[in-house]
C-alpha cells in the first residue's frame, strides 16, 4: 500500500460561484493525469493538486456530473500511475485511501458488501442515473471523495464517492468498470472544460 501513497493526492480549489474551497482526494491513473470526482471539483476554475508538498496547477479535461468523475491534467506531475484492477467480489479485503477532513493521509481497511447497479441522482439532483457501484463495510468520510479504492496490492478497484446517510460504516465507490469510459477521455484530453456550478 505504500507503495500507491505518493500517487494519492490531495484536490483543492475555489468555487468562486457560491464562495466555497472545496477538499477532496484523487489519483494519477495515467501520465500526468489524476482522477477525482466532479463534485470535487464543480464549480472550481483553477484546482490544484498537493504532490510531495508542493502545490501544483491542474486543468479539468473531462467532467462527469452523472457519473461524478473528472480528470485532471495536471503538467509537471511526474508520478507513475496506479493500475486498475479486475472486478472485486463480495467480502473481499480493500482499502479506502485518502485526505479525509482536508488532513492527512489516511488508508483505511475495507470489506466489499456487493457491487450493484444503482440508481439515483446525478450531482446537481437534475437526472437520475444507474451506475455499478462497490458497496462497502468502511468508514468514508468527506475529502475522501474521489480517492481510490484499492486492492491489497495498490491497484485500484475504483473511485470512492460517497458514504451512506444513515450508516456511517457504509460507504460507496465507482467501480472500475464504471470509470472506464471517462478514464479513456482522459487519457487524451487535453482543452480545459465547464466545472459548471456548485453542487
Amino acid at each position: 500500500m505504500l507503495v500507491a501513497r505518493d500517487r494519492i493526492l490531495k484536490v483543492t480549489g475555489v468555487a468562486p460561484s457560491c464562495a466555497r474551497r472545496i477538499e477532496g482526494s484523487g489519483f494519477v491513473y495515467a501520465p500526468q493525469r489524476v482522477m477525482t470526482n466532479a463534485h470535487v471539483v464543480a464549480g472550481v476554475s483553477r484546482p490544484s493538486v498537493q504532490s510531495g508538498g508542493r502545490s501544483l496547477p491542474a486543468t479539468v479535461v473531462v467532467y462527469d456530473p452523472e457519473r461524478d468523475l473528472a480528470v485532471l491534467d495536471v503538467p509537471g506531475l511526474a508520478l507513475a500511475p496506479l493500475a486498475f484492477a479486475g472486478q472485486a467480489a463480495t467480502g473481499d479485503s480493500a482499502v479506502v485511501a485518502g485526505y479525509p477532513q482536508d488532513g492527512p493521509f489516511r488508508a483505511d481497511a475495507a470489506r466489499v458488501r456487493g457491487v450493484q447497479r444503482a440508481k439515483g441522482p446525478d450531482i446537481y439532483q437534475q437526472r437520475t442515473v444507474v451506475r455499478e457501484i462497490y458497496a462497502l463495510r468502511s468508514r468514508v468520510r468527506p475529502g475522501n471523495s474521489g480517492g481510490p479504492l484499492l486492492d491489497p496490492r495498490g491497484a485500484v478497484y475504483g473511485v470512492v464517492f460517497a458514504a451512506a446517510a444513515d450508516d456511517p460504516q457504509t460507504g460507496y465507490a465507482l467501480t472500475a468498470r464504471e470509470v472506464a469510459p471517462d478514464a479513456r477521455a482522459g487519457r487524451a484530453a487535453t482543452a480545459k472544460v465547464s466545472t459548471q456550478a456548485c453542487d
